[in-house]
């Protein structure tokens, strides 16, 4: 019974930092940076750094009614070079 409870309480957990992706769309390459996305989007779920010094970044929002998320490149100056992917 103990067991049954628990996965249903975890089953309706959700995981990562709820984003609207409205902010998502308002961001503007060239002009957003990294610590602006931070600031809209909470605390990304990953970020993978290249030897350039340039990183993507993904933010995702997962429950169990369904998930959203986005991929963003960043350069070495964290500003935005584009949004690589998005899931609704």
């Amino acid at each position: 019974m103990i067991v049954v409870a628990m996965f249903a309480l975890t089953a309706c957990a959700s995981h990562g930092t709820r984003f609207d992706m409205a902010d998502v769309e308002a961001m503007q390459p060239g002009v957003t940076t990294y610590d602006e996305a931070v600031q809209k989007l909470g605390k990304p779920k990953a970020q993978n750094f290249a030897a350039d010094g340039s990183k993507t970044v993904t933010w995702i929002y997962a429950t169990a009614l369904g998930a959203r998320g986005t991929k963003i490149a960043f350069d070495k100056d964290g500003k935005m070079v584009r949004i690589m992917s998005k899931v609704e």
